[in-house]
């Protein structure tokens, strides 16, 4: 254990631009420990040091015990006090908390690290908690308590090794950018996760109104040209929804990336003062890691949505092209042509989103295991059967429903053919594994 060092640290972060709120606790903290000031205000002190690299020690003064340092780290201003409290762990803790000094509450975080041997892990357990990850540092044993929620401060348990001068030079230079580093992961963890809530709500919405835009053009409610103003607010309704979405992806993008920074920060900071780096992710950071891979997976999904999204708008504004060119047809060459329009226009639809079903049900790779020619036809044959079968229902309903020979033999061979689709996707199941 080092000899004649701190027996605890506290740090206090603060945003560089929050002038009179450092100004404020450091006076405050000096004058809790009987420590008498200069002139000097440390605040200008760090913007005369805003040019510089990694830790810069602004300004520090001692007292009998403890020694207190302004510190500044790129736009951040570090308070920290080293002090040498004697008495039981719990004691020190309280001591140096400092609940009570102005503008401790507008801080970005803090953390406290206390001091002490091997033997006294069970006492620190008691007064921090049980969960913990250790950490082999190059100054000693580490022990990272796990977050306290609603607490702005971490706590740590240091057993050192060395003297007091490689103890002082750990706890100032290279400790404050490592834990300010989970603090700022904290932060944007907790503000990714509620953006994150707000994009999957908004994505829900926008997939319910595409499905009953798309339900509309499938079932041929609109396929009549008094429809058509309604068709061109159904696009313009889903081009808003279309750069909703695009949005939205490159928000979850964003997060994801910033995360995955973010991560990287606290590990490089870390291995600039350990001997090995712990088993798996520090637990304090499993949080943040495990959002980081939930963006993953809405990244993908939305841009799928995205996809589906342009498919609706392209298949709606075909709809309009098709109604707008009927308007100029004469009596029957406009009701020929409109049945077989009509008619080309289902087996088109129901062709392509049979094989987009096909494939979001069993998935791509399973998907691969059936033959193109095979999965050709089978769609093929589901659509054509399913526009003959809408054809002769349309038949049987101008005869007052009356059942006909083509709603019968179209129906049996849809279901047939939607059999062997079923059967055939069982199949890859076995082949995929």
């Amino acid at each position: 254990m080092a000899s004649k060092g701190p027996v605890a640290a506290r740090y206090f972060y603060f945003h560089v631009e929050n002038s009179d709120e450092i100004k404020a606790l450091w006076m405050e903290l000096a004058k809790s420990m009987g420590i008498k000031l200069d002139a000097k205000d440390p605040t200008e002190l760090v913007v005369n040091a805003l040019k510089s690299h990694g830790i810069t020690v602004v300004t520090a003064v001692k007292g009998k015990n403890a020694k207190l340092s302004v510190l500044l780290y790129r736009n951040v201003v570090i308070i920290s006090g080293l002090f040498n409290y004697a008495g039981e762990i719990d004691e020190v803790i309280k001591k140096v908390d400092f609940k009570d000094l102005p503008s401790s509450e507008i801080t970005i975080g803090g953390a406290i690290v206390v001091m002490g041997s091997q033997k006294e892990l069970d006492k620190a357990i008691q007064a921090l908690g049980p969960g913990f990850t250790v950490i082999e540092t190059n100054t000693g044993t580490l022990y990272q308590f796990d977050e306290t929620p609603g607490e702005k401060k971490h706590f740590y348990y240091l057993s050192p090794i060395g003297d007091a001068d490689n103890l002082e030079h750990f706890l100032l230079q290279h400790f404050p950018p490592f834990d300010f580093a989970i603090h700022k992961l904290h932060m944007e963890r907790d503000y990714f996760k509620n953006q994150r809530k707000w994009v999957i709500t908004e994505k829900s919405e926008i997939d319910k109104t595409i499905g009953d835009i798309l339900h509309k053009r499938i079932v041929g409610e609109t396929l009549n040209p008094a429809y058509i103003n309604v068709l061109e607010k159904e696009i313009d309704t889903l081009s808003t929804k279309y750069a909703i979405l695009v949005n939205d992806g490159h928000l979850i993008r964003k997060a994801r990336t910033t995360l995955e920074d973010d991560i990287d920060s606290v590990y490089s900071h870390l291995n600039d003062f350990t001997k090995i780096l712990p088993e798996g992710s520090l637990e304090i950071m499993r949080p943040s890691i495990e959002l980081k891979k939930k963006l993953l997976e809405d990244e993908l999904s939305l841009s799928y949505a995205i996809k589906n999204t342009k498919t609706a708008i392209d298949i709606v504004r075909m709809n309009v092209d098709l109604l707008r060119s009927r308007e100029n047809i004469f009596l029957q060459e406009e009701a020929i042509s409109f049945q077989v329009a009509a008619g080309v226009l289902e087996f088109i639809i129901i062709f392509y989103y049979g094989i987009a079903s096909w494939e979001h049900l069993i998935g791509v790779e399973r998907l691969d295991f059936i033959p193109p020619p095979t999965r050709f036809i089978s769609i093929f044959l589901f659509a054509s059967f399913a526009v003959l079968m809408t054809h002769f229902v349309g038949v049987s309903f101008k005869e007052k429903w009356k059942v006909n020979k083509g709603m019968i033999i179209s129906g049996a061979a849809l279901i047939a053919v939607f059999i062997y689709i079923v059967f055939i996707s069982i199949g890859t199941g076995g082949l995929h594994t």
